[in-house]
C-alpha cells in the first residue's frame, strides 16, 4: 500500500497474522439498494434505539431543551426543534389513533415526549422489545434509504461533532453496547463510510448524582466510542447527515475550515488477532465479474480454487448435464446417474491422455503438467440451470 495504490492478493483466513491489512468493501460507487422500509421509518427507529423508550404498549422518544449533547461552538442551543420537527413529519407515515397529540412538554424537567403506538409495532417487526433496544438482524436488511434514516436517528440521539482543523475533525458515537457500534459500523460501511470503534472506559464504579444533592458511588459500564473521521466526514455529511441543526451546523462549519482535502479513505483494516472458531457449513457465493462478496464488510470469497505454483498448468474440460437428463421438462423427469459415472471414468482417462498432448508455449509450463497432471472436469452455470429446471 503506497499513498497511491494499494496492491492486493486472496489470502485463506487462518493464513492471516497480526499486523496484515486486509481490504475493506468500498460502496461509495453504488451506496443505494432496494429493500424494505423507509428514510422516514429508519429515522424514527433511530431515535428510539438512541434516545427512547419501548414500552407494552407504544414507544417512546424524548429530547431535552437544552441539547443533550452541546459542541461547544456557542450557538443558540435550538438543535432539538429540528429533531422535533423531523419526528412529526416522519410520524404521518406511521397509523396513529385518533387522540394521537405529537410532542407535548414534560413539566420541570425541560423534556419533550412523542408517544406512538404504530413505531412501536414497527420496533416489533424489525425484531425490538422491551429490554431489546439494539439493532437487530432485521433492520441491517433494510433499503439504503431506512439505513440512511436509521443511522440519523442514533446520531441525532448519541452522536456529536468534535475538534477542528488543528486536531482534526471526526464525527463520533458514544455507547456501552460494543455490539450496537459494531452493527452501526456495517451499516455505515455498506454506504461507503468507514469507521473505528475504540474502547475510551473499563467497566468500574464512579461517583455520580446520587439524586438527593449528593454523591454516591455506582457501578459503571464499559464505554466504547465509534469514530469517523477523514473524507468519510463528508460520506457521512451527504449520506446521513444531522436533523439535529446544532450538531447540523457544526460540522459545516468543521468542514468548511478545511484548506486541503481531507485523508483518503484506503479501506484496509488492520488484523489484531486471530482465534480459530470452529468450522461451519457455508454457500459458494459468485458475484459476476468481481467474484467476490461483502462478508460483514470484508472482501471475501468461498471459492475453492487452488492456487498455482510458478508455471503451474492444469488442463480443463466440461461435460454438457443436460445429456443425462431422461424425459426432461416432464412428471417422469429423472437424472441418469449410471451413464454419468461411466462417462466421468472415461472423461478423466480422456484428460490425462491431453496431458501427454498438452501444447503448452513454455518448457517450464510442459514440465509442471507432466510431473503433477493436473486436470480437471466441470458444467458451465447455465447447464446447471437447465437441470434444475428440469
Amino acid at each position: 500500500m503506497t499513498r497511491w495504490a494499494s496492491e492486493t492478493e486472496w489470502c485463506a483466513a487462518s493464513d492471516l497474522r497480526p499486523g496484515d491489512q486486509v481490504v475493506l468493501n468500498n460502496h461509495r460507487s453504488a451506496p443505494q439498494w432496494e429493500g424494505e422500509h423507509t428514510l422516514e421509518e429508519g429515522y424514527l427507529v433511530g431515535l428510539l434505539i438512541g434516545d427512547g423508550t419501548l414500552k407494552a404498549d407504544r414507544a417512546v422518544l424524548s429530547v431535552w431543551e437544552p441539547a443533550a449533547i452541546v459542541n461547544g461552538d456557542n450557538l443558540p442551543c435550538t438543535g432539538v426543534r429540528g429533531v422535533m420537527n423531523a419526528v412529526t413529519h416522519a410520524a404521518q407515515s406511521l397509523p396513529r389513533r385518533a387522540d394521537f397529540v405529537g410532542w407535548h412538554s414534560i413539566a420541570g424537567r425541560g423534556e419533550y415526549r412523542f408517544a406512538l403506538a404504530g413505531l412501536r409495532d414497527l420496533a416489533g417487526r424489525l425484531g425490538l422489545a422491551p429490554g431489546n433496544k439494539t439493532i437487530t438482524p432485521d433492520i441491517e436488511r433494510g433499503s439504503s434509504e431506512f439505513y440512511r434514516g436509521m443511522l440519523r436517528g442514533v446520531f441525532d440521539a448519541d452522536g456529536s461533532v468534535q475538534g477542528s482543523q488543528a486536531k482534526g475533525v471526526s464525527i463520533r458515537l458514544a455507547q456501552s453496547d460494543r455490539a450496537l457500534l459494531e452493527a452501526a459500523q456495517r451499516m455505515l460501511l455498506r454506504l461507503g463510510i468507514a469507521s473505528s470503534i475504540f474502547q475510551r472506559r473499563l467497566a468500574g464504579s464512579s461517583l455520580l448524582p446520587d439524586g438527593r444533592g449528593g454523591q454516591a458511588l455506582y457501578k459503571t459500564l464499559p464505554q466504547w466510542e465509534l469514530i469517523i473521521s477523514g473524507d468519510n466526514i463528508l460520506c457521512f455529511r451527504d449520506a446521513v447527515g444531522f436533523e439535529d441543526t446544532d450538531k447540523a451546523a457544526r460540522l459545516r462549519h468543521a468542514t468548511a475550515q478545511y484548506k486541503r482535502a481531507l485523508n483518503r479513505e484506503r479501506f484496509a483494516a488492520t488484523v489484531e488477532s486471530v482465534v480459530e472458531d470452529g468450522t461451519e457449513p457455508v454457500y459458494d457465493v459468485q458475484v459476476p465479474g468481481i467474484n467476490a462478496f461483502d462478508a460483514n464488510g470484508l472482501y471475501a470469497h468461498n471459492c475453492g480454487e487452488q492456487p498455482l505454483p510458478p508455471y503451474g498448468s492444469c488442463l480443463l474440460g466440461s461435460v454438457n448435464l443436460t445429456r443425462f437428463v431422461k424425459h426432461p421438462f416432464g412428471e417422469f423427469a429423472e437424472f441418469d446417474w449410471s451413464e454419468y459415472r461411466e462417462v466421468v471414468k472415461v472423461f478423466t482417462r480422456m484428460l490425462d491422455n491431453v496431458v501427454e498432448v498438452n501444447g503448452l508455449p513454455l518448457e517450464q509450463q510442459r514440465g509442471e503438467i507432466l510431473r503433477k497432471r493436473r486436470h480437471g472436469m466441470a458444467s458451465s452455470a447455465w447447464v446447471a440451470l437447465s437441470l434444475a429446471s428440469a
